[in-house]
Order: structure tokens, then sequence, then C-alpha cells
């Protein structure tokens, strides 16, 4: 179901509704206040209510509600009272139009529904009492909106008439459980109808009447999807709905604790994280062998020992590999790997140059595995530097066709590399890497093809605090303006919202969002390295469209960094595994003629093949 702009459902953000209902007491400025609360708490929609009150009830009880039973008597003066005229609906809907926010209304009859259609609403809001109005219903179903019911006053026979009435006129509807009563106590609220209403395989709520934010973020955990919660500017108010509203700060905390429990939801995939992934390798145990093997070697068990750290082929595997015929050297007390058991010394894939990309192929290689790596081929070669590779003095020994990337270190002296730190001194260290990592490009340039190009993040991280983005954006022009570029092509690479480093989660301030990129590289004259991992990530965290990101930045692009990723800190996972939707995303590469590596965190592990079976997969989108 999508409602405005957003996906609503068991695997998106739970979708948050400020009832502001008739909390406005009859002032159109009240409510454009209420509309303004509702955007500063972070709601995702603001919901009003809207009555014919004539068409509703007969004219002697509007006019004479003193002839009638107490809860008459006590609610008829305050709706005339309370009720907005449809002149000024329609002006409040065109106040809240340009605000970040999705504008709905509950009818109570015919005449206000065709009303607030016309003006222009999001979706229809049905109350419970109305469950069973199905000529209401019945108008309501044939617009183009999505509807969100409410069960709060039905029997459980009720709300399944009402599913198959709206199924077979085909609208799209989410079903909320809610308990009528204003307040409603804990003891009442029996949440445990969030898993009955599932069963009509329809997005399913919760409207409260609760009192405080406690219950909400319950039923939020137990899988309601659209949280609705009265909202007021002073509960102290006249009128039926204030005592069980949130003012503004509670409302905001309510968004704010609602958003942190959809993160620990998660979702079903099982992924390790980068701290678990680490722990697990050094702590884990590999099989090993246990003396020299040589090709074609049939191993037995007396070939195999189990050592740490976890960098080989898994000790489950152990019955797998008895009985495999190897198919290269193993040294004694060096790993096996999964290759080990294909028939492929390229882990089962075909070689990269089978796959005739018009774009030019690479891998990641550190001065340690750099001929291991050179020896598959590929057509560019990114080295991933460490600070302490400076005092390696590597050069290659003999000249390559590859054409050559360096991305520089991350750390210097145990701090983060940062071009945009308010720090002159760190800053000053982060730009004198940028330039040794250049003087050191320069100086392996002759061993290989083209002109290299140098990847940098400008990073602008921070532990918990959030930075302002001005001071940072000036500090990396500065910096920019610093670094002597010659004989080189700098690349800035576009940052995820949640990086791991030093073992941790960090938090992204700066170069993350298309509009800033664009509007630093124009400035700058420079072109990026757009890592799609980052960008998803950063998209996710936003809630944007990830493939408009990546039409905004395409034209800067002069390297890629591919791989999938999953929730807003998953950097790096393997193609397949991760939230991005290859099938619509990675089509925007398929004329994509410059360089790319496929960056599967700790892919060069096992001889690279993680990398090959990313570039196995890439190859159904970019030839």
């Amino acid at each position: 179901m999508i409602i405005g702009k957003r996906k609503i459902g068991q695997d998106h953000p739970t979708y948050i509704i400020a009832e502001a209902g008739i909390n406005h007491n009859g002032s159109l400025k009240l409510a454009k206040e209420l509309v303004d609360a509702a955007v500063e708490a972070g709601a995702h929609a603001v919901k009003f209510q809207k009555r014919d009150l004539i068409s509703l009830y007969p004219e002697d009880m509007l006019n004479h509600p003193e002839k009638y039973e107490q809860s008459f008597q006590y609610i008829i003066p305050l709706l005339k009272r309370f009720e907005l005229s449809s002149d000024d609906y329609v002006e409040l809907r065109r106040y809240a139009e340009d605000k970040p926010i999705d504008f709905i209304c509950t009818p109570f009859d015919i005449v206000s529904a065709k009303m607030i259609y016309n003006a222009g609403i999001t979706a229809f809001k049905v109350a419970s009492a109305d469950l069973t109005n199905y000529p209401l219903l019945e108008y309501i179903a044939s617009k183009d909106l999505p509807i969100i019911i409410s069960t709060g006053m039905a029997y459980r026979h009720e709300i399944q008439q009402t599913v198959r009435f709206l199924n077979e006129r085909t609208a799209d509807y989410a079903i909320l459980h809610c308990r009528s009563a204003y307040p409603v106590w804990p003891r009442d609220v029996n949440l445990k109808m969030i898993n009955w209403l599932k069963q009509f395989d329809k997005p399913v709520g919760y409207s409260g009447h609760d009192i405080g934010i406690v219950i909400p973020l319950v039923a939020a955990s137990m899988g309601a999807c659209i949280i609705e919660k009265h909202l007021t500017l002073d509960p102290a108010m006249e009128g039926t709905d204030h005592k069980v509203s949130l003012d503004p700060y509670a409302f905001k905390r309510l968004v704010r604790d609602i958003e942190i429990a959809d993160q620990a939801m998660g979702s079903r995939k099982r992924f390790l994280l980068r701290g678990e992934v680490l722990n697990r390798e050094v702590f884990a145990k590999s099989l090993a062998a246990a003396e020299d093997i040589a090709p074609n070697t049939v191993i037995t068990e007396a070939h195999i020992k189990v050592m740490g750290p976890g960098k080989g082929l898994h000790t489950s595997r152990k019955n797998d590999l008895i009985g495999k015929s190897i198919h290269r050297h193993i040294p004694q007390n060096t790993f096996f790997f999964d290759e080990d058991l294909e028939t492929n010394g390229n882990g089962g894939f075909p070689h990269p140059s089978t796959y005739s990309f018009q774009s030019k192929w690479g891998l990641i290689a550190r001065f340690n595995d750099f001929y291991d790596i050179i020896s598959f081929d590929p057509e560019v070669i990114e080295i991933h530097l460490a600070e302490k590779d400076f005092a390696t003095a590597f050069i290659p020994e003999r000249c390559h066709r590859q054409e050559l990337i360096i991305h520089a270190p991350e750390f210097i002296d145990g701090e983060i590399i940062n071009l945009c730190h308010s720090d002159h001194t760190l800053r000053s260290k982060s730009v004198d890497l940028v330039q040794r990592t250049i003087a050191l490009a320069n100086e392996m340039s002759p061993c290989f093809q083209g002109t290299p190009k140098i990847v940098v993040h400008p990073d602008a991280v921070s532990l918990k605090e959030k930075l302002a983005k001005a001071p940072l954006r000036k500090a990396l022009m500065q910096s920019l303006f610093e670094i002597d570029t010659t004989g080189v092509e700098l690349l800035l690479e576009n940052l995820p919202p949640y990086p791991w480093l030093f073992g941790g989660e960090w938090k992204g301030n700066f170069f993350m969002d298309a509009d800033e990129i664009v509007s630093v590289c124009n400035e700058a004259s420079l072109n990026i390295v757009f890592d799609l991992s980052h960008a998803a990530l950063y998209c996710n965290a936003k809630g944007i469209d990830l493939k408009d990101y990546i039409q905004k930045v395409y034209p800067l692009i002069r390297h890629l960094h591919l791989a999938d990723a999953y929730g807003v800190d998953g950097e790096g996972v393997q193609f397949g595994e991760g939230d991005i939707d290859l099938n619509r995303i990675m089509p925007l590469f398929s004329d994509y003629t410059e360089s790319w590596v496929p960056e599967i965190w700790r892919g060069h592990l096992n001889n690279g093949r993680a990398f090959f079976k990313a570039i196995s997969l890439v190859s159904k989108y970019m030839r």
C-alpha cells in the first residue's frame, strides 16, 4: 500500500499519523498550528475530521440538543462550535500542501467525503463508527485514494463483512485495531487483535486512545505498520479528545522512539554485523593443510588439520573436502578455500574476460596480495592503501597493462583522515596524506596505463554529535584547494550515513546527499567514485529513491564501487543479499564505459572468490 510517496507494510518504516481531529476547537489558526506541530514532531501525516452536521443529524437535535440524552446534550454543541467550514477546510488543505507531510481526513458523511476529495487529500480515513456504513464506503472505494479504516466499535463478523465488501471493489486499504473509549486503559487495549487482523493480508495498524506513548510502541513492535495518535497543542483545552492526546513534545518523543523500534526490528534476513564478522574471523577455525599438498592430490582426512583464524574453508565443510582432487599446490599450515571444492580455479565462476564488458572491470588489491590479484588479469587494479604502506616503497617488478587506481588511507596516526575537519592540524595532516598518496601514484604510474586515479574519502564523521554542514563544506573546499593533483585525477567518494571505523559505527555528516555532492564537485571541478552500497544506505536512511539519486550524480561518475547494501549500515554485502532492487537499479549502468570494481567486504579472501561471484552477477546488467 502506498500513501503519498510512502510504502506501507511490514518491511517498511512505521507510518505515523498525527490525529488533529477537532483539537483545533473550530479555529483555523489553531488548525494550522497543529499542522506545523505535526511536521515539527516528524509525523508522516496529519489527519483532520469533517462533518456535514445538517445531513448527519435531525434539525431538531441540532437546534435543541437539550431535549435529548445527556451525551447528545454534551457532544452536539461541541461539534457545532468546533466544525471548520468548507472554506476553512480548503484553506487549511492549501496551507499544508507545501509542507513535508501527508494530509488525511475522516469524512463522517458523503457530503463531507465529496468535499474533502475535491480539496485534494492524500488518503481517506474511515472512523470505526462507519465501518459498516456501506453507502459511505461505496463512495470512498470508488475513488483513487487509499483508505485507512478503524475497527474500534465493530464486532469481528462486521470486520469480516467490511473486508469482503472492500475486496469486492478492489479497494486499497489498511485496517487499524482501535478501542473507542476515551481514554482506554491498558487492561482493555487488547493488542493481540493486531495478530488477528493480519489474516486479511492488508497493512495493519493501531489507532490509540490510550494515555502516553508506551502502548503505541508495543503495537509497532507487534507489527502495526501504521500508528495513529491524537495530537493537541494543550491537553487542558476544552474538548473531547484533548485528554487522550499527546502534546507536541510527547508526540516528537513517540516518533523518535518508533524510529528506534523500527531499526531494532530489522528484517527477516540474517546478516552478520561488521564487528561480528571480524570476531568470527579472529576466533573461528578453518581447515588447513596438515602437510604440503601437491596439485591433483586426492584429499584424505590425514591431509587436513584445524587451525585459526577463520579465514579459510569452514570446519563444517570437512566431509565435502575429503575425496576432492586439489587443482593447486597448498603449503603446510595454509588454508583450504571454497574454490578447492570447485572444478574452476575462480571458485566456479567464469573469468570476467568472457563477459565482453564495454566498461573496464577491475579488482581490489593490497600491496601484500598485489601479484595474486594482478594474475587474474583485470583491466583495472585498485590498490587500497594503509598508512604503513608508505614505508614499503612498493614498485611493481614489471610494467602492466592495467589502469591504476589508488585508494588513499582512511586513517592517520590513529585518527580518521578528515578533509572536512575544523581542527587545522588534523585537516593539514589529512591533506598531507592525500598528497603522499598522489606522490606514490606518480612514482608507480610508469608501470601502468593511463593517468592514475586517486580515491579519497572527505569523511566529516562524528561519534555522536551532528555536525553543521556549512563549516564542513568550507573546510573541504580549502583542503581541495591545497592539494596538488599534478599527474593524477582526484576522485571524491560518496559516503555512507553510518560508516564502520575502528571496529565501531560512526555518524556521517557530509558528502552523502546527491545535491551537495553535485554542488561541491561543480565548484571544485572534480568527479567522483560512486559507491553504490553507500548511496543505497543513505537513501534507506532518508527515504530517498535510489534511482533518482543515481541519476543526479551519474554525470560525475568516473569510477564505480559496486556492492549490495541492507538497512542503513550494512554496506558491501554480496549482490542479492541486500535491499537493492538490482533489476531496477543496475540497468542505469548498462551504457557505462568507465572503470569499476566489486567492493564486496572481505571479498579479497579465498583468493577473491566473492569478487568473481559479484562480477558474474553484475554481468547480467553491464555488458
